[in-house]
């Protein structure tokens, strides 16, 4: 064998050497940049529950609040006219609480159905404690005078929507990190907030 040839082959092999280190380099930063995004992935998958946690509670507190709309409109049923404003009032805040999460429907407008719940369902039970025929029903009169207004208490509380706005802002918080940053390159999203401040009046559905 030749000088010239062994050195050609020393050249190639070097080279071929250096190729391999440079592939071998290139895959162990994909490998690196792999592990980083799914890891961040994972880990705000995982922050998100508690979001998601708190928002279904809130929903639950909704919910709470549509059934007894249902119950306070079935007694304003049986004395007052259905085109009475106070009872009109009723069914458009039961409409828009039951269209959360419906397209076009925004859940600030929801929150604020729930607001505005609260003060319409005690302006009609005081209009009905008024009405005569319920002063003579004594099954209603106790619907009127306790049983509903203490199921208007108990769904007033609004914990359960200022603890999801807690988590929310805690999590949106922790998503503008460097982990957050790359989870948000992946589509892990922002947590909406909820504030009723943003909406004057609650349209009907």
């Amino acid at each position: 064998m030749s000088e010239n040839t062994a050195n050609t082959e020393n050249v190639l092999t070097r080279e071929k050497k250096s190729l391999d280190y440079r592939i071998a380099l290139v895959l162990m930063i994909i490998m690196i940049i792999i592990a980083l995004f799914n890891g961040a992935s994972k880990a705000w998958k995982k922050n998100r529950v508690a979001v998601d946690t708190a928002y279904a509670q809130w929903q639950e507190n909704v919910q709470q609040r549509v059934e007894t709309a249902y119950n306070i409109l079935t007694v304003a049923g049986r004395h007052m006219s259905g085109n009475d404003a106070r009872v009109v009032s009723v069914k458009n805040d039961l409409n828009d609480m039951q269209a959360g999460g419906s397209a076009g429907f925004s859940a600030n407008q929801q929150a604020a159905a729930c607001e505005s719940f609260i003060r319409d369902a005690a302006a009609l039970l005081n209009a009905l404690a008024e009405e005569q025929q319920v002063q003579q029903d004594a099954r209603d009169a106790m619907y009127v005078h306790l049983m509903l207004p203490q199921a208007v208490e108990q769904c007033s509380n609004t914990a359960a929507l200022a603890a999801y706005n807690e988590a929310a802002r805690a999590y949106n918080a922790g998503l503008d990190s460097f982990s957050g940053f790359l989870a948000r390159i992946i589509g892990i999203d922002y947590a909406p907030t909820v504030d009723t401040a943003l909406v004057d009046a609650v349209d009907p559905v």
